[in-house]
């Protein structure tokens, strides 16, 4: 068994769309040099981790030109090359979205659906939580939302 742990955060901005999962939502986006889809750099992050390797942000540095914008699905699709997902099997992912301004129940549905599609795994082995800071810190002034991922693997 391989076990993976990811966690991003980012602040909103007015000037970009939201993603999440992979999916555009008519609402104030994040702030980042990528699409700042906390959901799919967190998985990324977490899919990384479970076989040893380095972060994220090895692989799409900041500092780059050429990902400057970049689709959070494009850079998944990335990380499932460089860890040879065809070899493994997902058993579990475990989605947790903190924020004060996103409401996950609305969305959830559609989010577990493309995650699933993006991993090509049945719905039932992906879970998405929403949950609020309470109105502490910078998620509780809805300045910014984050997004921890746990996954399950095995070789297949």
């Amino acid at each position: 068994m391989l076990i993976g742990n990811g966690w991003d955060l980012h602040k909103h901005s007015a000037l970009k769309p939201m993603y999440l999962a992979g999916l555009e939502f008519d609402e104030e986006g994040f702030e980042g040099y990528s699409d700042g889809d906390i959901i799919l750099h967190a998985l990324c992050d977490a899919l990384l981790g479970s076989v040893g390797k380095k972060d994220l942000g090895h692989y799409f540095p900041s500092k780059q030109p050429t990902e400057k914008g970049i689709r959070s699905t494009v850079m998944l699709e990335k990380v499932l090359e460089i860890i040879d997902y065809d070899k493994l099997k997902v058993r579990n992912v475990d989605i947790t979205v903190i924020s004060q301004r996103i409401s996950i129940s609305e969305k959830r549905e559609n989010l577990e659906e493309s995650i699933s599609k993006l991993l090509n795994i049945e719905d039932s082995k992906v879970n998405i939580k929403g949950k609020t800071a309470d109105f502490l810190g910078l998620i509780g002034d809805k300045k910014a939302s984050a997004s921890l991922v746990t996954i399950l693997l095995e070789n297949a």
